[in-house]
């Protein structure tokens, strides 16, 4: 492409550009199930989002004129430098080819008294055919030499308009990015008057992942800096199920600031006196003998290592027969043997001796590495040379044995002799040798490393339901506290030391007096859910995002499971687009409605409580269908008695999501409630606020319970989120 070409498409219509990159979106499965309102929602693109895509695409555009006004003065000056050195290379090449025809083609009778003045003895008379061939040979290198500019010229016309290139390759980006935006203001736009806004049907990040797709919480942040600010540190780490626990964890392994490995160790379901702690100093081991930082040679070492004494004499064997297949496979006449194409000095023979002095080469250099890593294995640092053994010894078995025989002859007619053999088989450590060389393990890194610390981390000790098994663990781990440049961080739910406190028994005591600190993992704020949710899925309304957080209450794993079965609602509809009401309300309902069938399969069938669960049950079946109304629904089901707390629990989280399927319905009739900084999305902060907070009562005494639903549903009166908010209710 020539500069002229990228002139003409430096300075298109916007506005071609916008319908081009908007058709190319709608095809996409994000936006494909607007396709029916398509003329609708491209015109308003057009005619509210053009300036903004202009100004937003500014820079850029500006950046691609200047690539464009630069690589056009470089072509224009390639270009004539090129012109005059082809019009040169063109006429000697025209020369050279009149000679060599003139050599060819004309008398040599009057080539000769030409060029040698009739002389038939001179030199030229006798080597014209010669000339004749160095005539043709200039002639080729001359045509060669043009061909070889014509290539430089275009390598280097490419490397000037390159900048163009990529400048052309932002501008089409951000083109396509603000052209996506505005897309999605306009859907709002258009169909938010009818309760339709622009969802995402395509969010693979709205599951538990690695901690990169992640903000910073405040936990995280406190962890890492209590690890950082001490020499030597047990943390305990406290939450409910799903709250980011293990987040934490994985925080630290993607830290670059730590300074060293960091070690996961998830806790076993079934303990057994020992293993755990085996466990532990396999994995420590493993990360010690990796060598922090050395992870390269590593690989460099693991490759050389995969070549074993049998591969490496098939290769050398290879390589002796290719040098001996020239001499054994070419003819035995000494006369055709020149002429052989196998022959030494034949093209054959040489990429024979070739390969046969690559493959004995290669299978010094490999036997030279494997004798070099054996001297380094012994020169390595104490602490890795120390991991190494013990994993040898946690792996394998080893067996030593020493063989004694002697022999007395006396001349040839006495012989006595006799035999002695003794072998040692190793024997598994104990628990506390077990202990204890981790402990020396952990002391020899902390003398000898060049890492900054080790990070341990013990995860899921919620799994262990015997509360003297978590005792016992978290006394196995006690020993090895408070080593120099070693941390400890382990977790355990606090659903599981209160069911320890309230069968009295020790387990949160031995939990919370074994470290320096105990951290516990908040439900998460609003803001901090919506932090969340955007960091996993660009472009998810806050709106709904909001409700979702109300809807788990700020809980982590269950804040994503809702906005991903939003997104999935959404994406089992491709024909048409979804309201917000009725997403949140398929939502809810789903949830409820499972939970309700899973009390219904747990209540025996002599169970008094059975026929309020079928009443509930049949209640949230009416309210989906749309014979009563989720307010009516909602009074209904509060008239309700439920004895025990699970049904009570599960009584209040169904008045909750019914009041939560009431509001996305009133906030949907508001003006611009998809604005991130409308008054709808403002006022409803404080709704959304106060359900979270009953569910975290979801699990308190009954007056306590009772008292958070009614703050959440008190008074309902859709009115209130059309009002301004007053600065306390922010």
């Amino acid at each position: 492409m020539n500069a002229r070409d990228y002139r003409t498409v430096a300075e298109p219509l916007v506005t071609t550009q916008i319908r081009e990159i908007a058709g190319r979106l709608f095809e996409r499965q994000e936006f494909e199930h607007y396709k029916a309102c398509r003329t609708e929602i491209l015109q308003r693109l057009l005619d509210d989002e053009t300036v903004k895509i202009k100004k937003a695409t500014e820079p850029d555009r500006i950046a691609y004129g200047n690539a464009i006004d630069s690589a056009t003065s470089v072509a224009r000056r390639l270009s004539r430098r090129n012109v005059l050195r082809m019009l040169a290379l063109n006429t000697v090449l025209l020369l050279l080819v009149a000679i060599s025809l003139l050599f060819s083609f004309a008398p040599r009778t009057k080539l000769i008294d030409t060029l040698a003045a009739g002389s038939k003895e001179s030199w030229i008379a006798q080597n014209l055919t010669m000339l004749s061939f160095l005539s043709w040979l200039a002639a080729a290198i001359c045509a060669a030499t043009i061909l070889g500019q014509g290539l430089r010229h275009r390598v280097a016309t490419r490397a000037a308009l390159r900048p163009a290139t990529t400048a052309g390759g932002v501008l089409e980006r951000s083109m396509a990015s603000a052209v996506q935006e505005a897309l999605s203001a306009a859907i709002n736009s258009t169909l938010g008057p009818r309760g339709i806004i622009a969802f995402p049907t395509h969010a693979p990040r709205l599951v538990e992942l690695d901690v990169a797709h992640f903000r910073q919480s405040k936990t995280t942040a406190y962890v890492k800096e209590f690890i950082l600010e001490h020499e030597a540190s047990a943390v305990g780490l406290a939450g409910t199920r799903g709250s980011g626990k293990s987040t934490v964890m994985r925080s630290l392994v993607a830290d670059p600031d730590i300074g060293g490995p960091v070690v996961i160790v998830p806790s076993p379901v079934r303990y057994d006196a020992g293993e755990f702690i085996r466990i532990l100093l396999a994995e420590v081991a493993t990360a010690i003998s990796r060598g922090h930082g050395r992870q390269t040679a590593n690989r460099l070492r693991d490759a050389i290592e995969r070549f074993s004494g049998r591969t490496l004499l098939m290769l050398t064997g290879a390589g002796i027969l290719a040098g001996f297949v020239p001499d054994v496979l070419a003819p035995s006449s000494s006369l055709s043997r020149s002429d052989s194409w196998l022959s030494s000095d034949s093209f054959g023979g040489l990429i024979a001796n070739a390969a046969s002095i690559v493959l004995l080469v290669l299978v010094a250099t490999v036997q030279l590495a494997k004798v070099m890593l054996r001297l380094n294995t012994e020169t390595l640092p104490p602490d890795i040379r120390q991991a190494r053994e013990l994993l040898r010894e946690l792996r394998w078995e080893t067996e030593q044995g020493t063989t004694v025989k002697s022999t007395l002859k006396v001349r040839s007619f006495f012989e006595a002799g006799g035999e002695s053999t003794l072998k040692l088989k190793s024997r598994a450590m104990t628990r506390s040798e077990l202990v204890g060389a981790l402990r020396d393990l952990l002391k020899c890194f902390a003398r000898h490393t060049k890492a900054t610390r080790m990070v341990v981390c013990v995860d899921e000790l919620d799994k262990i339901d015997d509360p003297d098994h978590l005792v016992a663990i978290v006394n196995e781990l006690k020993d090895l506290f408070h080593i120099q440049r070693v941390h400890f961080l382990v977790t355990v739910s606090t659903d599981a030391l209160d069911s320890f406190e309230q069968r009295g028994l020790a387990g949160r005591d031995a939990f919370d007096s074994s470290f320096d600190t105990v951290v516990h993992t908040d439900w998460l704020t609003l803001d901090e859910s919506l932090d969340v949710v955007n960091s996993r899925c660009t472009g998810f309304p806050p709106i709904v995002a909001m409700l979702c957080h109300a809807w788990s209450g700020g809980l982590a794993r269950d804040l994503l499971r809702a906005a991903r079965g939003a997104v999935e609602l959404q994406r089992r509809t491709p024909d048409e687009p979804l309201s917000v009401d009725v997403i949140i309300r398929n939502l809810v309902l789903d949830d409820l409605g499972g939970a309700v069938r899973a009390a219904l399969r747990g209540v025996p069938d002599c169970d008094d409580q059975l026929d309020g669960l079928w009443v509930l049950h049949q209640r949230l079946a009416a309210t989906r269908s749309g014979e009563i109304t989720a307010e009516r629904a909602q009074e209904e089901i509060g008239d309700m008695s439920l004895k025990t707390p699970a049904l009570q629990a599960l009584q209040a989280k169904t008045r909750l999501g019914l009041s939560l399927v009431r509001i996305a319905h009133a906030a949907t009739s508001l003006p611009d409630y998809w604005l991130e900084d409308g008054s709808a999305i403002l006022n409803l902060r404080k709704a959304a606020e106060e359900h979270a907070a009953a569910v975290r009562e979801l699990g308190e005494p009954a007056p306590i319970l009772e008292l958070a639903v009614r703050t959440a549903i008190r008074e309902f009166d859709p009115a209130v989120l059309a009002t301004a908010p007053s600065t306390g209710e922010r």
